[in-house]
Formats: structure tokens, C-alpha cells, sequence
């Protein structure tokens, strides 16, 4: 199925921007990370990496209260770890390019901080990167976040890499307390012969129309869970008594979907996120 260039469109800007409006914000990237009480482990264009070590403190707690005003207090270890990746890896960065002391311009940033994050855990400090941030903690009282790339992309040292403190430890998050419910529902429906859609909250899709659906796991208050959370796992199950609705993945977003109408009656399209549930009870109309 051809997919629009207006809908390729918000897709992409999903992706860069994390944000902005409904379609935009809840086209999910599968890159994450899948953070546990026993282990982290990352996929990165769909290939996934565990790290050799694990967080035996516990898991975070999702109610935490994150300061930016925090003081450091592992600053000195993050430091430790940044040299010694730069040790074993130097195929990493750019040595030759320099911005203050041992400022080295980073050539491989997931790889980087994914390095630094394993470095730590190796020492019996608890570490992740959820591609936004390192985070690390060494109880369950606290934990700190680090952004260790400058805006021009060489390493940012010392204790101003802190950007949050929080209290008690943020992370890692149990997915299963912190997904309360999935939405599965249309974000855009599209007819080709100029007739007009239905609201995409009504759950109808014409025939011959093409419909855009997304899953987005929620907490309680209905607001989005983070993909660093809930991970890049989802599996779709599509239920109809006759040929209501084909289906089709939409290019690289597994928390996405195309429905094509083609004859009149209900179907279910549901999602399964971690050990969470959720359906578009749907109908085609003529």
C-alpha cells in the first residue's frame, strides 16, 4: 500500500521531534530501551545488546521527584568510566579533536554512552542509558542524570554534566506499575475519492478508505509512557469474522498500523505491551 506523503510526513517528524500534535506524538519509534530489576538491555536499529552487568539495588520509583538543581555526587565515578572507555575504545571519537580537557569529539553517541552505562555496572554501580540521558544511582534513596555530549558533540566532563537529581531513585522502571492501560484507536483516516472521513475517535472506517492506527501504552492519569519504559516489544492480533479490514505495518514503527476497509462489519485490532492489553473495536461501513 502506498502510504501518503502527508502521513510520511508526521512520521518523520515524530521521530525527530518526540512531540507536537496527536499523530505526531504517538507514532513511536522502536528504538528503546528496556530497563528491568535484574537487567538492561537496548535495542538500537533493532539489534539488541545486553550489557554485562545489572542493577542489584532495585527498581525506581515512578513518583520520584527529579531536581535540576541537584548537587553531584557520582560525577567522579561517570568521569572514571568515560576514561576507561576511551581506553578500550578509542575508535569511538575523534582524539585529534579536542575541546578542553580530554574533551574528545564522540563519533558514536549511543555507543558511547551505551559503553560508559556498562563501564559503570561493571564496577557495582547501577547505570542506563535511555537514549535521552545516563542515568546512575548506587541506592534506592537517589539518582542522578547525566548529559556527557556537548551541543557540538565533544564530551562534556565534570560535575555540570548533572542535568537532574532525584528523589527517591527514578529508574529502573517496572513497566508492569507503570502502564496502567493501551489505547489502540485511528489517528488519520484517508479516502482516495475525495469523500469525506469519519472522526478518528468514531472507530468507523469506510471502504476503499485506509486508516492509521497506533498503539500508545498510558499511565493511570492517562498520560504517555515513555518508550525507555515500556520497551520496543508490541504484538498485534487482528480479529474479523469475513474480510472487513487488511492489514499492513507501517514502515518502521512497530506501534503502528494501516487498516484498508473493504467489506461492511466489526472487527478488533488489538495490542499487547508487556502484559497490557488494549483494542480499537472497529466497523466498516459502505
Amino acid at each position: 500500500m502506498r502510504i501518503p506523503k502527508s502521513l510520511l510526513f508526521v512520521f518523520l517528524a515524530s521521530v525527530a521531534c518526540g512531540g507536537g500534535p496527536e499523530t505526531a506524538r504517538e507514532a513511536v519509534p522502536e528504538s528503546s530501551v528496556v530497563a528491568g530489576p535484574s537487567r538492561f538491555r537496548t535495542s538500537s536499529e533493532g539489534a539488541p545488546v545486553e550489557l554485562p552487568a545489572f542493577c542489584a539495588v532495585g527498581t525506581g520509583d515512578p513518583g520520584a521527584h527529579c531536581d535540576q538543581d541537584g548537587t553531584p555526587e557520582l560525577w567522579l565515578a561517570v568521569d572514571a568510566a568515560i576514561d576507561e572507555l576511551v581506553a578500550k575504545r578509542p575508535e569511538l571519537f575523534n582524539l585529534d579533536r579536542v575541546v578542553g580537557p580530554k574533551g574528545y569529539y564522540v563519533l558514536a553517541p549511543d555507543e558511547f554512552y551505551l559503553g560508559v552505562a556498562a563501564a559503570l555496572q561493571a564496577k557495582g554501580i547501577c547505570a542506563q542509558y535511555d537514549f535521552r540521558v545516563l542515568q546512575v544511582k548506587n541506592s534506592q534513596a537517589r539518582s542522578e542524570q547525566y548529559d556527557l555530549i556537548l551541543p557540538n558533540g565533544h564530551i562534556r566532563r565534570g560535575p555540570v554534566g548533572l542535568t537532574a537529581s532525584c528523589a527517591p531513585a527514578s529508574f529502573p522502571l517496572d513497566p508492569a506499575v507503570v502502564i496502567h492501560h493501551v489505547r489502540v484507536a485511528f489517528y488519520a483516516i484517508q479516502c482516495e475519492d475525495g469523500r469525506t472521513p469519519p472522526r478518528n475517535g468514531e472507530g468507523i472506517l469506510p471502504t476503499d478508505c485506509s486508516g492509521y492506527v497506533t498503539a500508545t501504552p498510558k499511565k493511570a492519569d492517562d498520560t504517555d509512557v515513555h518508550k525507555s519504559v515500556h520497551g520496543p516489544a508490541i504484538v498485534w492480533e487482528l480479529e474479523q469474522t469475513g474480510n472487513q479490514v487488511g492489514i499492513e505495518e507501517f514502515p518502521a514503527v512497530a506501534f503502528n498500523r494501516v487498516l484498508r476497509g473493504r467489506d461492511p462489519g466489526t472487527f478488533r485490532l488489538c495490542a499487547t505491551v508487556q502484559t497490557h492489553r488494549g483494542c480499537l473495536e472497529g466497523e466498516v461501513t459502505p
